[in-house]
């Protein structure tokens, strides 16, 4: 798989809820790194911990979808609302064997800023 085809891979694994594809698609001791402004980040090791915690943070919401995007020059992920703000973004550390070894979910709003940006009148 293409380094860029791991974010519409992963997009299409969690909405699906396939937990085998998503197992594909990550390193056996893949790390999650969630920065939410607060206390409430932290890192979790292992494919089985960021499967669930991806699932917990990113799936699921009435009020945002996934979609694949570009995160800081990294294939990535953005969870978007109806009206186009961005609520998180995570980008992905493809490493040699196409495999996904790292994990960074920003979702601390002062940091999404420039995701949120608006052109125009």
């Amino acid at each position: 798989m293409q380094r860029d085809e791991i974010s519409s891979a992963l997009v299409a694994a969690l909405r699906a809820g396939d937990d085998v594809a998503l197992a594909r698609l990550l390193d056996v001791e893949a790390r999650l790194t969630v920065d939410t402004g607060d206390r409430g980040g932290g890192s979790v090791r292992g494919r089985a911990r960021v499967i669930r915690t991806l699932e917990r943070l990113l799936v699921d919401r009435d009020d945002a979808a996934l979609e694949a995007a570009q995160v800081n020059g990294c294939p990535g992920l953005a969870l978007r609302r109806d009206d186009g703000t961005v609520i998180s973004v995570l980008a992905l550390e493809v490493d040699a064997l196409g495999a996904v070894a790292e994990l960074w979910l920003q979702a601390a709003p002062t940091k999404l800023a420039n995701w949120n940006r608006r052109c125009g009148p």
